[in-house]
């Protein structure tokens, strides 16, 4: 019993010490754009305020402040000049898209959509990008566009401390694939290219996430996952480095995950449609036999 305790806690030991190791990513936030106007300079502190501390606390990212750096909304490339400039390994931005408000019942209900940009300044260069919605509602109007900020943020700071690590493997090279359709009314569709790679849907992967191919550290292809699987999913490629040869054990790379999936993952579409079919095939048979009960009479 003494033996087992003191592997027990040897293990737990082990396993402070693997994740005090790992070292925050350092992140410079270089200003915060609304495209929305919906508020001046102390809503964008408050966005901006909001998202490092949501980024902060998944202790994935170290984030300071240093807005007004460059104009935003800035290109890739500007924001990983000044990145670099600031010896940052990354750099970020933040664009606040929309803020609706609405007050269907007297009480203000908030909705805000941002878009962030986490560019790394070195090599190999990977542009991260996060597309977020939250709600907020409260009596105050304030209160309830605070609320949405934090929503919003945390709904970003969970985006990319995900796509930060989501690595994996192409299992199969470039070939040509057919997707069944998971619905009566669709038809199946063809894709020239494709990979498949090792991530799947208990990766956290989603329909609709966007992916880069690397060799050796070095962009090779985009593209986008159009089919989730267990143990495995499906990339169509959208580009291709000129001569690129992409080959099994090439590194992938997750740069967005959609909020909400265009889709269900394929094997919960297939069953999703399947109870569909038998509930309406059920209400036929009811059909039918009240049609055979009625004339028969």
């Amino acid at each position: 019993m003494a033996r087992l305790l003191g592997w027990f806690t040897g293990m737990l030991l082990l396993s402070a010490v693997a994740v005090s190791a790992q070292q925050p990513i350092g992140v410079a936030l270089l200003g915060v754009a609304d495209e929305s106007s919906y508020g001046g300079a102390v809503f964008k502190a408050q966005v901006a305020e909001a998202v490092m501390q949501a980024l902060n606390a998944t202790y994935v990212f170290a984030v300071r402040d240093e807005r007004e750096k460059v104009q935003v909304p800035a290109t890739p490339e500007t924001l990983a000049r000044v990145g670099t400039e600031l010896q940052a390994p990354a750099a970020l931005q933040i664009i606040v898209k929309s803020v609706v408000v609405r007050k269907p019942k007297g009480d203000p209900q908030v909705t805000i959509r941002m878009e962030a940009s986490l560019v790394v300044v070195k090599a190999p260069f990977l542009v991260f990008r996060a597309l977020a919605e939250g709600k907020g509602d409260d009596p105050t109007e304030g209160r309830a566009v605070a609320k949405a900020v934090a929503s919003t943020a945390s709904e970003i700071a969970k985006q990319l401390s995900t796509l930060v690590r989501l690595r994996g493997q192409v299992l199969l090279p470039p070939a040509y694939a057919i997707l069944p359709a998971t619905h009566y009314k669709e038809r199946n569709q063809l894709y020239p290219r494709t990979l498949r790679i090792s991530l799947d849907m208990v990766s956290g992967l989603a329909v609709g996430a966007e992916v880069v191919i690397l060799q050796q550290g070095k962009l090779m292809a985009k593209g986008r996952v159009v089919e989730v699987d267990l143990g495995s999913s499906l990339v169509a490629l959208e580009e291709v480095l000129s001569g690129a040869q992409i080959r099994s054990g090439d590194e992938v790379c997750v740069v967005f995950l959609p909020q909400r999936p265009a889709k269900l993952p394929l094997p919960l579409a297939k069953e999703r449609e399947y109870k569909r079919v038998e509930h309406d095939f059920a209400w036929a048979l009811l059909l039918a036999g009240i049609g055979v009960a009625i004339w028969g009479k």
